[in-house]
C-alpha cells in the first residue's frame, strides 16, 4: 500500500472510532472521578497484561507465606505446594540456563536496593522475563515483576510481592531479560538493564582497583570517615577517589555511580 493510501485509511479509522465515542452519553460523574483519581486502584485493576498468579514472600525465612490468581492453572501447582515452602523449590520454574542467570541478577537486585537510603528502598523494584516451566513440563513466556512491600525499621526487606503474567501472545518466544525500575524520584525514573552486566562482566573497568575498593565500601553504607580507617588512608583520600569516579563515569552522584556499576557488573570483578 502506497503511503498516501495508508495515510487515509489510517484517517478514515481514527473518524470511524471517534464518532463511536462522540456518541457516548457525557455522565457527570466523570469529572468527579477525575478528580478523585487513585493511581494505586487502576494499577491494581491493570498491572497484568495476562493470565496472572502472584505469591508473598517472607525473605527472613526464605519461605512463600501467600499466593493467589490463576496458580493452578498457570503453573499446575497447588497452594499447598507453594505455601511455607523454601524458595529453592522455585528452581523447578525454569531451565538450569535461566536459573543460573536470574539468580545472578537477584544478587544485582539486592545489592542495588541495599545501596539506596532507606526511605527510598520500597521505589526499588524488578521485572524480568524467562521461561517458565509447568509442573507437566509444558512452557510459556513470563514476565515476573518483585517489589518488596514491607522493610524493618533497619530498612531490612521482610515482604516481597511478585507477580507471574503469561505473555506469550505479546512474544512466543521466551527471553531472558531483567530490568531494575528506581521510581524513588517520579519525575525521573530509572529503568536500569543489568543483563549484559551479568553476560558480559567487562574485564576492564572504567576505574581503579582503590577506586572500586571505596565506592564497594561506600555501597555498604560507610560513611567516609569509616572507609578511610578500613583502608588506613586519609579521608581526602577517599573523597578524591569519589571525586575522580564521577569524572571517569560521567556521573553526578552516588546514585547514579551506582546503578552504574550493578548495571555492568563491576561488583563482580
Amino acid at each position: 500500500m502506497k503511503p498516501a493510501s495508508l495515510r487515509n485509511e489510517i484517517i478514515g479509522a481514527y473518524k470511524k472510532l471517534k464518532s463511536f465515542y462522540d456518541q457516548l452519553p457525557r455522565d457527570p460523574d466523570l469529572d468527579l472521578y477525575l478528580n478523585q483519581f487513585s493511581f494505586g486502584e487502576v494499577i491494581e485493576k491493570i498491572y497484568a497484561v495476562g493470565p496472572y498468579c502472584w505469591f508473598i514472600s517472607d525473605m527472613r525465612k526464605a519461605v512463600f507465606v501467600k499466593t493467589g490468581g490463576a496458580l493452578k492453572q498457570m503453573t499446575g501447582y497447588g497452594e499447598d505446594e507453594m505455601l511455607g515452602k523454601s524458595f529453592i523449590n522455585a528452581a523447578r520454574f525454569t531451565s538450569p540456563e535461566f536459573l543460573y542467570t536470574i539468580v545472578q541478577a537477584a544478587e544485582y537486585f539486592w545489592g542495588y536496593f541495599y545501596m539506596q537510603p532507606l526511605e527510598n528502598r520500597l521505589h526499588v523494584k524488578s521485572s524480568y522475563t524467562y521461561k517458565f516451566i509447568r509442573k507437566d513440563g509444558s512452557t510459556f513466556h513470563a514476565l515476573q515483576q518483585s517489589s518488596t512491600i514491607f522493610i524493618d525499621k533497619q530498612g531490612n526487606g521482610v515482604y516481597q510481592f511478585d507477580l507471574i503474567t503469561d505473555i506469550t501472545h505479546l512474544d512466543p518466544i521466551p527471553q531472558l531479560r531483567f530490568f531494575i525500575l528506581d521510581t524513588a524520584d517520579s519525575n525521573h525514573m530509572k529503568n536500569i538493564p543489568i543483563q549484559p552486566g551479568i553476560n558480559k562482566n567487562p574485564a576492564i573497568l572504567p576505574i581503579t582497583a582503590a577506586e572500586k575498593r571505596v565506592l564497594e565500601l561506600i555501597a555498604l553504607g560507610k560513611s567516609i570517615k569509616m572507609i578511610a580507617d578500613q583502608l588506613k588512608i586519609s579521608e581526602n583520600t577517599v573523597k578524591h577517589h569519589r571525586t575522580n569516579m564521577f569524572a571517569k563515569c560521567n556521573v553526578k552522584n552516588m546514585a547514579e555511580l551506582t546503578a552504574k556499576a550493578v548495571g555492568e557488573g563491576w561488583f563482580l570483578k
